[in-house]
């Protein structure tokens, strides 16, 4: 007698949460896998070239981590149609990670709980209105939408837009990084204002109209259903409020797969 569960399908969900650096994407990304079933994060990181390879700015005499040309854009496409097509990472990926674990930016415990068993009967529901097993693939970026093929790999695409005095002062005072194995990665003085934001501004300036990338609104064409948080706004969100706004569009997408 042949085993029910050998004809359940799997769908790979790739979720795009991009942002600037210290925007809060990778704390998202965390905090969201925690929740989510059968969930996973790939950090862009991942996918940086040899420092060997990057170019040098002739100012600051560094080399530059946030320029386009900084990340293997071919292996990280290849990477992402793979995970689609293996149903998760593949045993082989090495991943990095950035210091900051996110676990210093707590949630609401009770809501969250509440989310993880909204998430596990969704997931029941579609097993049994859809034979469909959904696998969620976190994919966390400073440049995650600026090549358009990746863009198009991704699944659902988030947004965190915050002001830059903020950006600049959580990266001063925040920030720590593994741009490789175990090689911790601080900012050299004047990165973040000869480097990393002018870097920010040319890769994101098309997702705005006129390429206000700090008020401007979106420019539809470039991201399609781009959905952008704005925590700082004036109304101001907490972690567990931009948690649940992505929880939210991802519970319509598993809706959609059962035909509600």
């Amino acid at each position: 007698m042949s085993d029910p569960t050998d004809n359940i399908k799997t769908k790979v969900i790739l979720v795009g949460i991009g942002g600037a650096t210290c925007s809060g994407k990778t704390t998202l990304a965390k905090h969201m896998r925690d929740i989510l079933p059968d969930s996973v994060i790939v950090h862009q990181d991942d996918f940086f070239l040899p420092e060997e390879m990057l170019s040098t700015h002739p100012g600051l005499n560094t080399k530059n981590w946030d320029a386009p040309s900084a990340i293997d854009w071919p292996r990280m496409r290849k990477f992402l149609q793979d995970v689609k097509g293996f149903g998760g990472i593949p045993p082989d990926h090495i991943g990095y990670d950035t210091w900051n674990d996110g676990r210093n930016v707590p949630i609401d415990e009770n809501r969250a709980d509440a989310w993880t068993a909204r998430f596990q009967d969704l997931g029941q529901r579609c097993l049994v209105a859809a034979n469909t097993k959904v696998i969620w693939v976190l994919v966390d970026g400073f440049m995650l939408y600026w090549d358009q093929d990746v863009i198009r790999q991704l699944d659902v695409c988030i947004f965190l837009r915050i002001p830059k005095h903020i950006l600049k002062k959580r990266r001063e005072t925040q920030f720590q990084s593994l741009t490789q194995p175990e090689v911790p990665w601080t900012d050299p003085e004047g990165y973040w204002d000869d480097i990393c934001y002018p870097e920010y501004t040319v890769t994101h300036k098309d997702l705005f109209k006129d390429g206000n990338i700090e008020t401007g609104e979106l420019n539809e064409g470039q991201v399609k259903g781009l959905l952008m948080i704005e925590p700082e706004a004036k109304e101001k969100m907490d972690m567990i409020d931009i948690v649940e706004t992505c929880l939210e569009k991802l519970a319509c997408v598993v809706s959609d797969l059962m035909g509600h």
